[in-house]
């Protein structure tokens, strides 16, 4: 009887590890694909930004090219 408490236990606790190695990689192909999506934008912004910044800085204030600068800073350290 005990033996077989065990023996049903160890393979509860097997099925249940195989679902959680399974629920964690699809999370992790979850995170990667958030991650991928969201670095598309700020791509996108750190491209034109880096355009603002060689076509316009000279007309620009201080104040536009410390905002920018910083624009430029902020999205290039993704």
């Amino acid at each position: 009887m005990l033996l077989k408490l065990n023996e049903e236990l160890e393979q509860s606790v097997r099925e249940r590890t195989a679902e959680l190695e399974t629920a964690n990689r699809e999370l992790e192909d979850f995170a990667y694909i958030v991650s991928h999506d969201l670095k598309a934008p700020l791509r996108a912004i750190t491209s034109l930004s880096n355009w603002l910044a060689s076509d316009y800085a000279e007309k620009l204030d201080e104040q536009g090219q410390v905002s920018l600068k910083l624009l430029v800073q902020r999205s290039a350290s993704e």
